[in-house]
């Protein structure tokens, strides 16, 4: 009996001490993480992320909004991160993100990659055939022409992303791809590492690349072509 109380004493202490360190079990992260998206954080109600990105994470294509659900936790930390510092400009993100502790920013993150990812927001049939396809050739190989590497060098096959650096593009809305992909080769989002080289890639596509590469993803299946390269079961 008294091994049994000795190590449950210890048990305790240990998840005392996991908890000091931020290192927190992820069931714990994830349900303070949903008490962020509901405004408990520093944010209050009118930040409270569920208001444009909901608590499932999904995108919003008509304003733009990016799915969450099920993107890197650590790339959402960073950008949270980058916006609290300013590094990264956003009207509406910028003063939210300033308002979290470092740990509801991560929290949040944690909660938003643990949400299942819904169907593409674009249907497969919007946009021009050829431009989709187009936006498929520069995923899979580039255009060496224009110094252009393949987008699946760093986003993976179909975009479906390669954690924990690189975004999933698979399924986002077409308009966030192509608004994002037009401030880099404007110059108005900075690359932070490792997304450095964003900048010059950006500035080497064409309006009409740009907007064939966010067609492309936005109609890109999500979770057929994870099973595809073996990402899902």
């Amino acid at each position: 009996m008294a091994l049994f109380a000795g190590l449950a004493a210890a048990a305790a202490t240990a998840a005392v001490a996991v908890d000091v360190t931020g290192g927190r079990p992820e069931q714990q992260r994830i349900a303070a993480g949903r008490a962020v998206a509901a405004g408990a954080g520093g944010q209050g109600q009118a930040g409270a992320c569920f208001r444009c990105h909901g608590f499932d994470g999904a995108a919003q294509a008509a304003a733009a909004v990016p799915m969450l659900a099920g993107q890197s936790a650590e790339y959402m930390h960073d950008q949270l991160r980058h916006y609290a510092s300013g590094e990264r400009q956003n009207a509406i993100m910028s003063p939210i993100a300033s308002a979290l502790t470092e740990q509801q920013r991560a929290d949040a993150a944690a909660y938003y990659a643990a949400q299942r990812v819904p169907p593409p927001h674009v249907e497969r049939p919007g946009g021009d055939p050829a431009l989709i396809q187009r936006g498929g050739v520069l995923s899979a190989v580039g255009a060496a022409e224009n110094g252009v590497q393949a987008c699946q060098n760093c986003h993976g096959p179909a975009g479906i992303g390669m954690a924990p650096n690189y975004p999933r593009l698979a399924g986002q809305p077409a308009d966030y791809i192509a608004l994002q992909l037009t401030l880099w080769k404007r110059g108005e989002r900075p690359g932070h590492a490792p997304y450095n080289w964003m900048v010059n890639i950006a500035r080497r596509l064409s309006d009409e690349d740009i907007r064939a590469v966010a067609l492309y993803f936005a109609s890109v299946q999500t979770e057929e072509a994870s099973r595809r390269v073996g990402v899902l079961p």
